[in-house]
Formats: structure tokens, C-alpha cells, sequence
């Protein structure tokens, strides 16, 4: 701008000052967690790769750690959404979870509701069980691209804030799927392999885990089976073994008919107990299999060891008179999947523009709903039915 004063001009200069308040971002919907590997997503193997880990709260507070990153699991490995676990280098809590190293992402790539594993988990902090996994729904971002909601978990593994077992102790898988390269044993009656989880050790010195559960698989089905001191429950923790059953023949578990992902430890008392449970994305109805898909019949009971144990009449008693405390929590659990499925819908859908799972067969799992909220309705009344056939078969 120009200003005469007589046959001078002066020159204003005039400027504009931009505001440089910092103005507050919204609050995240859900936790965000952010892998930078030099490995691709799709080049993951099962075998431990660096990576860096970038974790967001829903107040926007970041935590920065690093660690090891490898694939996971049996048949999800094989499906396009990938399962991971993470190996951080030192002990950190995550998203005010106990502060542990090993950490897994589900990718719950089976389960269109992402909440079958959710609400089993929900089952086992209701029991009698030592231990159940905390988790966190998150957004995985990987090397800067979105890859969908995942389930941040807690490993299964013998820990202070974890199983608990004493330092002589183990922790014991039945898994179907073992190959050479595990540390397992086999046991006359059982018809699937125990893979040793914890402890890492030699397998030349595992004969003292397999010793005594060979001895509680002979008490089991000796003649004196049910004797109080000399029978199964010496060597057996029955409040664990009643509560992990109910748990998986409610849910009609496809891997917990002693198959695979059954986990079984030696806790403080010297006794073996069952749990921590683990992996339920294909129960609850989805399977396409008839057995387990249909909501009668049941399944985990014609599992060799529990078979046994159910011509105790007095286990069959037990098992009977606790499924009333799951049963008299139902309508807990049937908010819990409403309440729970009203807060991922949003992310559901942003996983879905990636995954394209919803109205898919994907084969053999559960057969297509057309919406997220079917697939939601589906499962109350798969299980409002189950809990129903139960309450008047048990």
C-alpha cells in the first residue's frame, strides 16, 4: 500500500500472521498399531524377522518398542489375512495389559463377527480357570498400509502375569499337528500328541512330564478310576477340567475335542489342570461341518479322556450342577456380543473394503450371512439354542 506525503511515497508493508494454535485431533475409535519390517506382510514365514512397533492409543498417547515379528498358526497362516506373534526385546505393557514380550495378533479371519474368541474369553474369566488372555481390538497398519481390525492378545505362555506353574512345572499342548521338529510325547490312550509348550528343553529330558501324565492317563482308566485319593483326582485338578469342558462344549469347539490348541499345565498344587483356553474362531456354529455347526448333539464329551471321566457319575454331577452358573449368565453374554458388535461395526467395515469376507464362502467355515449384523444375529441364536439343548441333555 502506498501513502503520499507531498512528492513522497512511503511504502507500507502489510502482512498476515497465521495462527499457529495447536488444535486438539478427535480421540481414535480404536487402538492403532503400526509394524515396520523389512519383511513384506505376504513374505512373512513362520520364523522371527526384526521389526519396529508403533503403538497408539485411543487418547492419541504413541509408544514406541521393538522386537521380532514371525507368522503364526496352523490354517489361518494359509488364508490372505495374516496372524502374527511378536517377540518385543524387553518386557512392556501394552495397552495397560500385564507387561509380558510375547504378544499375538489374531487376525480372526474365519469369524465375520470378530468376537467368537472374545466371547469364549469372556466364558473363562467367569471360571474357574487360572488364567485367560487379555486382549485389545486394534487397527494394524503394516510398513504404512492398512491391513484391518486384529485382536492385540496375550500369548498363552508360562509367565508371573500368566500361567502360572512352578519352576519344575509345564505347560502342555494336545495338538494334532505336531511335526518332528516339535518336543512331544504320545501316551497309550490319548489319541493325539502332547507338544511340550514350556519348558524349552532337550527332548531327551522330557520323561518326567510324559512319565506323570502317563501315570494320570493310567489312573484314569484303571479299574479304581474313581477313588478319591488313588483315582483321577489325584492327578487331575477336577474344578479345571469341569470348567474348560463346559466352556468348549458350549461353544461346540471344532479343535477342542482334545484335537489341537487344548492346553493343559502342572499348576502349584502338583496336580494337572486344564486351560488356559485358546483359539475359537471356528466354534460357536461356524463351521460348515454338521457336528460341530449344529447347536445339539454333543461334541467335546466323546473326547476319549472326557468320556472317561463322564462315566464318573459323580464328574457328570459336577458338570451339571456348574453349567447352571454359565447358563444363569446368558443374557450377560448375549449383551456382551450386542455391545461389543455395536463398537467394531465401524471398523468391521473398513477391514471388509480390504478382506471381502462378508456374504463370502470361505471354505469350510461358516457359510455367508449378507451383513455383519446377521452374522452378529446368527451367533446369539446359535447359542441361545445350544445353551437351551443343554439345560435339558447334561
Amino acid at each position: 500500500m502506498k501513502l503520499r506525503l507531498g512528492s513522497i511515497y512511503i511504502i507500507v508493508v502489510t502482512s498476515v500472521v497465521l495462527c499457529s494454535c495447536h488444535v486438539e485431533e478427535p480421540d481414535l475409535l480404536f487402538p492403532r498399531i503400526e509394524i515396520y519390517s523389512g519383511v513384506s506382510y505376504e513374505g512373512q514365514a513362520k520364523i522371527y524377522t526384526q521389526c519396529d512397533v508403533k503403538l497408539t492409543d485411543t487418547e492419541r498417547h504413541i509408544m514406541k518398542v521393538d522386537g521380532k515379528i514371525k507368522l503364526r498358526g496352523n490354517s489361518t497362516s494359509e488364508f490372505p489375512k495374516r496372524p502374527f506373534t511378536i517377540k518385543l526385546h524387553q518386557e512392556t505393557s501394552l495397552l495397560g495389559m500385564p507387561a509380558a514380550s510375547k504378544w499375538v495378533l489374531l487376525a480372526n479371519y474365519f469369524d465375520k463377527t470378530m468376537l467368537r474368541n472374545a466371547l469364549a474369553f469372556k466364558m473363562s474369566e467367569d471360571s474357574r480357570l487360572g488364567w485367560t488372555p487379555h486382549f485389545r481390538f486394534v487397527e494394524l497398519f503394516y510398513n504404512g498400509k492398512y491391513k484391518g481390525m486384529y485382536q492385540l492378545c496375550e500369548k498363552v505362555d508360562v509367565h508371573p502375569a500368566r500361567v502360572k506353574s512352578p519352576v519344575d512345572g509345564w505347560l502342555i499342548e494336545i495338538d494334532a499337528r505336531v511335526t518332528e521338529s516339535d518336543n512331544y510325547f504320545q501316551t497309550p490312550h490319548m489319541e493325539n500328541p502332547f507338544r511340550i509348550e514350556w519348558p524349552d528343553i532337550p527332548p531327551a529330558t522330557i520323561a518326567p512330564i510324559q512319565g506323570f501324565v502317563t501315570e494320570a492317563e493310567d489312573a484314569l482308566f484303571s479299574d479304581h478310576f474313581t477313588h478319591p485319593t488313588e483315582g483321577w483326582r489325584k492327578y487331575l485338578d477336577e474344578e479345571t477340567w469341569v470348567d474348560w469342558y463346559l466352556i468348549n462344549e458350549i461353544a461346540k469347539n471344532c479343535d477342542g475335542n482334545l484335537y489341537s490348541s487344548c492346553y493343559m499345565h502342572l499348576d502349584t498344587y502338583g496336580k494337572i489342570a486344564m486351560g488356559p483356553v485358546w483359539d475359537y474362531d471356528t466354534c460357536f456354529g461356524n463351521c460348515i461341518y454338521e457336528e460341530p455347526r449344529n447347536p445339539e448333539g454333543f461334541y467335546i464329551r466323546n473326547a476319549n479322556w472326557y468320556t472317561r471321566l463322564f462315566e464318573d457319575p459323580l464328574f457328570a454331577k459336577h458338570v451339571r450342577e456348574r453349567f447352571f452358573f454359565f447358563y444363569q449368565n446368558k443374557e450377560k453374554y448375549y449383551d456382551f456380543i450386542r455391545q461389543e458388535s455395536t463398537h467394531l461395526r465401524p471398523a468391521v467395515i473398513s477391514n471388509d473394503d480390504i478382506w471381502h469376507t462378508i456374504g463370502v464362502q470361505i471354505s469350510p467355515y461358516l457359510e455367508p450371512c449378507l451383513s455383519y449384523d446377521e452374522d452378529v444375529r446368527f451367533l446369539i441364536d446359535w447359542l441361545d439354542t445350544r445353551l437351551e439343548w443343554l439345560k435339558m441333555n447334561l
